[in-house]
Formats: structure tokens, C-alpha cells, sequence
């Protein structure tokens, strides 16, 4: 090779460096906003290793690894960056469909050149209407999960990921923005300058070389320049497509030199994202577990609340934690501008309800009853949601229960109780009218107890089971269906205010707090307002400890019947014959058999709730 030839190919490997670094600023720009700032030299050192490897080795088994290289330099997910490749490809796809298509006159094979670019531009209009279809089509997410279901779980929610995540980067303006468009002429320009240099220092055409490097998009880079270059020009190849690389590993070799790094700084500065256009749905969870959940959520088509939040209650915060409860609504931890508070989300019928608990909480706030706040609010389509305050050093009156004595927590139920006594007596409603009373018979009891009744049916195939050994029969559930027995149950038909769904888990010990706690979460929908509902709801927790049965649900299925365990603690054991106490000093005895009677009505409401959840969980409630 002449001293020309060889300053022309140390030209062509300039500008190809140069061509890897507007691409890795280029690259930059498809990251979400907040991963802007990355490594360095991630993107750049990822970017020269995976074009190596492609040169050396055909399928593009490049890509794959500039995605490994990138993530762990930049210490972020593979997931993304592999969105952020297929989104590049697809530009690249689409670009050089237009350059063969301009070019074909030009070229060695005027045909093949339009048929390349009629093959270029079919594949990236179809990975791009295949990612943004997912996107946007609820079926073929599902489609998607179920064929990914082959792989374990860990692959099955990576393909979810990167599907989701590039789908997010062609839905927003990354593509369309100013410095991308710049960005990819300036590469091709460099892309193309280099090539041409290459093609003086081979001595082939232009033309020959554009096609050998972009024509092949399947076979390494070297195999299509060895037919341009022949024999004889198998050295330049290799110095061609691997001295970029090198140099791209010397200048972060040399950035760590103290005296050099200064001066090798501003390119290496160059390998850096620049400013992206769009925030990913990842960025909106603090931890991978709850992006995961909601990917799952999202890709499976269950859980709507979770995938409804990480879709609609999302834009404004970042989330740290969910709470599992027992309703359709979903509650987390949420971080704002303003800081830390409490969300609440709902879709449906479900945001229906969520609007008058947060109506209700707004009209009863008062120095008399203790509610907890609230400071914020949206309404959607078919979503609501509301915000309260996060109290500090707050904890719930459950894990107050284990945690503190048992005086001090008898004193805090004694004056939970005397305040819901209070609203009770300051917002009589006088005798409920009938039809109140038959539309809390048919559709609290009869209905939910046929429900229960027909999946218990279908689970044990026959009407006769055993409950931890004793024996039952279905036979023994017509009594909720018998509408006069029913009636005779409910002799107190007085109405009033009611709270709803005062359990345990909705109590909440705050010292900062002026009564020392505060109440969440009413449910003043119940049909039947009477105030014996609030005392049933209290003693659906602490008489069969509805807080760890609700979080565990641990009902095992025997031979001709269910294992149950109820670990009711001794610390609930002792507030439930305090609150026995109390229904019988305030009412009479009368009530509180009347209160266990709509304690096995709110059993009977949360069955078919807890049914849907799960076959176990709906076990576990039905025994």
C-alpha cells in the first residue's frame, strides 16, 4: 500500500470515529430525560465494540452486545437500551431507503439498489407499526404475553419491557425533534465521507463500497468490503472497521491519565446522551419491582388498577411502594414535587366509588371526627383519583396493635369508638325505609351468597365439605336466600352517617395527630346505613383477624374439604371482647348478635371480590 493509499485510509478511519460519535450523541437522544445524563462512554464504547463485532461476524450479533456493553457501563437496564436500538435501526432502515432510492441510478446493480430500498423501507414501516400496534392494541399485548410464555419469567417480562419501552420512544417526538434529524444527517454525512475515503485508499468506486457496507445487512462488514477490496485489500478492511474501536478504548484509557483527560475530555463528551423528549414509564417507579409489576399488569390484561395507575396516575410523581388492600381501588406511595403523600386510583365503577369516599372525607372533616385529608384530585375517563397527606411517623392501628401495650390500644379503640358514636347520634336518619332494607337483603346477601354458594358448588364438585374437619353442607346457605328469615335478623332499623368500612387496617396512629390517630377509606355506599355496619366492620377484624387473612390467605384444599388456619393474635383476641363489651353496655345484647349478623354480610361482600382475585383467596374467604 503507497504512502497515498495510506493516508487516505487513516482519513476514512478519522471520520468513521467521528461518524461512531454523532451516532452515539444521536443515540443519546432516544434515552428517556432522566437517563440523559449517563456514562459517558457507554453509548460510544458500546456503540465501536458492537460495529467490531458486526464487521467480523454476520446476524448482527453486534447489536445485542453493544446492548450488554451500554447497560453495564451506563448501569442501566438491557431492556431499555435494546429499545433504544430497535428504534435506531428502524430510523436507519427508513433513511437508507430514501438514499438507495436516490441513488440507484448510481449504483453497480441499479436494480438490486431499488429493490434494497424497497426492502429497507418495508421492514422498518413494520417494525414500527409492530411496536406501536403492542403500544396501543390491548389484544395484542395479550397475544404477545401468552407466545413470550414459552421463556421463563424473567425473558418473558424483558420482551414485554422492550417491546413497551420502544414503543414509548416512536410514540413520542424523540424521531421528529431538531437535534435527532441534525444528528442523523451529520452521521450520514460522516458515514458516507468515510466510505468514499475508504473507497480512494481500496481503490474501488464510491458506489461499490456503499453497497458493500450497507447491502448486507444479515453478513459481517468485512465479508461485503473483501469483495470490494479483494485479497490484497484484507488488511485495510480490518484496519477500517476495528482502528475506530480502538481509538474510541484509547480515549477512555487516556481520559483516566491526569494531564491527558483534559484534553481528550471534549470528545469523549461527545459520547455522552444528550436531551431526550420523552419520560419512560420506568422512570415512574422507584423500584424495578413495581415497573415489573405493572408491566405484567399491563401485558397480561389483570390487575387493571395497577395498570390503569401506571398509565393515568402516573405523569406527576414517581411511585416507591403499593398497598395491598382489600378493595378495587388501588393505594400508593407516591413521590411529588411537593414530596411524599398517599394516592388513591380507581377505574370504572371502582372510580365512582372513590369519588364519594373523597366527597364524604371532604363534608365530615372536623376537629370532632378524625379523617385524614384531602389535598388533591383528578378526574378522567372512566378513572379517578385523590391524594392524602403521608403523616409522619404514622403506622397503622394493626401494627400498633403488636407493637404497643395493650392498655395504651385499648384506649385508642375506646376512642375510635366513642367518635363514631358520635357521628352516629349527630346524624340520625330516623327508621331506614323498607326498600332500603330489601335492596341490602338482595343485592348484600342473597346475591353474593348465591355466587359464593355456585363456586364453592363448582370447586368441590357436590354440596357436602369439611372445614378444618367439621363437617358442613351446602344445603345449609338456602338460609340466605330466604328473604323473610333475613328480615327477622335486622330488628335495629334505625340510619344514620355511617363510615362504612371501619376495620382495623383503616385506622391509622399518628402522635403529630390531634386525637392521636385518624380514619381512612369510608365506604358510605351500603344501601342500609345503620349504625350497627361501622361496629360489624370492627369486628370483622378483630374477631377473625381480617388484616393477616387478607394478606395471606394461606387456605390449603384436603381430601373432601379446606385447611384454614385463623392466627388470630391474643392482642386482637383482647380488643375483640372489649368491643363485645362495649356493643353490650351501649345497645343491648340483642345487638350484638344483630352486629355478627352483618359481620357475615361483610364476609359474604368481600367473597366474590376476593373469588376474582384468586381461586385460593376465594377459598380462604368462603371458609
Amino acid at each position: 500500500m503507497t504512502g497515498a493509499s495510506l493516508g487516505w485510509l487513516a482519513s476514512a478511519v478519522l471520520l468513521l470515529l467521528a461518524a461512531h460519535m454523532v451516532r452515539a450523541v444521536r443515540w443519546g437522544f432516544l434515552f428517556p430525560k432522566t437517563k440523559a445524563q449517563g456514562d459517558r462512554v457507554g453509548l460510544l464504547a458500546g456503540l465501536g465494540i458492537g460495529y467490531a463485532i458486526n464487521a467480523l461476524v454476520p446476524m448482527r450479533v453486534g447489536e445485542l452486545v453493544r446492548a450488554v456493553v451500554a447497560s453495564k457501563l451506563r448501569r442501566g437496564r438491557i431492556t431499555e437500551v435494546l429499545a433504544t436500538i430497535v428504534v435506531e435501526r428502524v430510523a436507519d432502515l427508513l433513511v437508507l431507503s430514501l438514499i438507495f432510492a436516490a441513488m440507484w441510478q448510481s449504483a453497480p446493480v441499479p436494480e438490486r439498489s431499488l429493490r434494497t430500498a424497497g426492502l429497507f423501507g418495508a421492514a422498518g414501516l413494520t417494525v414500527a407499526g409492530a411496536v406501536l400496534a403492542v403500544r396501543w392494541s390491548r389484544e395484542l399485548r395479550i397475544l404477545l404475553w401468552r407466545v413470550a410464555g414459552i421463556f421463563n419469567s424473567r425473558i418473558r417480562i424483558g420482551i414485554a419491557d422492550v417491546s413497551w419501552s420502544a414503543g414509548e420512544i416512536l410514540a413520542g417526538e424523540s424521531l421528529a425533534g431538531w437535534r435527532f434529524t441534525v444528528t442523523t444527517i451529520a452521521m450520514w454525512t460522516l458515514y458516507a465521507a468515510a466510505y468514499g475515503t475508504f473507497a480512494q485508499a481500496s481503490g474501488a468506486s464510491f458506489s461499490a463500497v456503499f453497497d458493500a457496507m450497507l447491502q448486507h445487512p444479515l453478513s459481517s462488514l468485512t465479508l461485503g468490503l473483501f469483495d470490494v477490496a479483494g485479497r490484497a485489500g484484507g488488511a485495510s478492511m480490518y484496519i477500517f472497521t476495528i482502528s475506530p474501536v480502538v481509538l474510541i478504548l484509547l480515549l477512555d484509557r487516556l481520559s483516566r491519565v491526569r494531564g491527558i483527560s483534559r484534553a481528550v475530555r471534549p470528545l469523549l463528551d461527545l459520547g455522552k446522551s444528550g436531551r431526550s423528549s420523552h419520560v419512560a414509564r420506568s422512570d415512574r417507579f422507584r423500584g424495578e419491582e413495581g415497573y415489573v409489576d405493572f408491566l405484567d399488569a399491563l401485558f397480561s390484561n389483570s390487575r387493571r388498577a395497577v395498570s390503569g395507575f401506571g398509565m393515568r396516575a402516573v405523569d406527576d410523581c414517581v411511585v416507591h411502594r403499593f398497598f395491598r388492600g382489600g378493595s378495587e381501588a388501588l393505594t400508593a406511595l407516591v413521590e411529588t414535587e411537593s414530596g411524599l403523600l398517599i394516592r388513591k386510583f380507581a377505574l370504572g365503577g371502582a372510580a365512582s366509588k372513590l369519588s364519594i369516599q373523597a366527597e364524604w372525607l371532604r363534608r365530615h372533616a372536623s376537629d370532632d371526627f378524625p379523617l385524614t385529608q384531602v389535598i388533591g384530585e383528578r378526574q378522567s375517563s372512566e378513572a379517578f383519583q385523590y391524594d392524602m397527606p403521608l403523616v409522619a411517623g404514622a403506622i397503622g392501628f394493626s401494627d400498633a396493635i403488636h407493637a404497643d401495650p395493650a392498655e395504651i390500644n385499648r384506649g385508642r379503640l375506646m376512642h375510635v369508638l366513642d367518635r363514631v358514636d358520635a357521628l352516629h347520634g349527630g346524624s340520625a336518619l330516623g327508621r331506614a325505609p323498607a326498600a332500603a332494607v330489601d335492596r341490602y337483603i338482595e343485592e348484600k346477601i342473597v346475591a353474593n351468597a348465591e355466587k359464593i354458594a355456585a363456586f364453592a358448588y363448582c370447586e368441590f364438585g357436590g354440596g357436602d365439605y369439611a372445614i378444618n374437619g367439621a363437617a358442613f353442607t351446602l344445603d345449609e346457605w338456602r338460609v340466605l336466600s330466604d328473604r323473610q328469615w333475613l328480615d327477622a335478623q335486622m330488628q335495629r332499623r334505625d340510619a344514620a352517617t355511617i363510615h362504612g368500612d371501619l376495620t382495623i387496617e383503616n385506622i391509622v396512629v399518628s402522635p403529630s395527630h390531634p386525637h392521636g390517630l385518624y380514619i381512612i377509606d369510608p365506604n358510605p355506599e351500603n344501601r342500609f346505613d345503620s349504625p350497627l355496619i361501622d361496629w360489624a366492620k370492627m369486628m370483622q377484624s378483630l374477631h377473625l383477624g381480617y388484616e393477616g387473612l387478607n394478606r395471606t390467605a394461606a387456605c390449603s384444599v384436603e381430601a373432601g374439604g379446606l385447611r384454614l388456619p385463623l392466627a388470630r393474635s391474643e392482642a386482637y383476641a383482647s380488643l375483640h371482647t372489649t368491643l363485645e363489651n362495649e356493643i353490650a353496655a351501649r345497645f343491648d345484647e340483642n345487638a350484638v348478635r344483630e352486629v355478627y349478623f352483618h359481620e357475615l354480610v361483610n364476609y359474604l361482600r368481600l367473597t366474590p371480590y376476593k373469588i376474582g382475585q384468586s381461586v385460593e383467596r376465594g377459598l380462604a374467604f368462603f371458609a
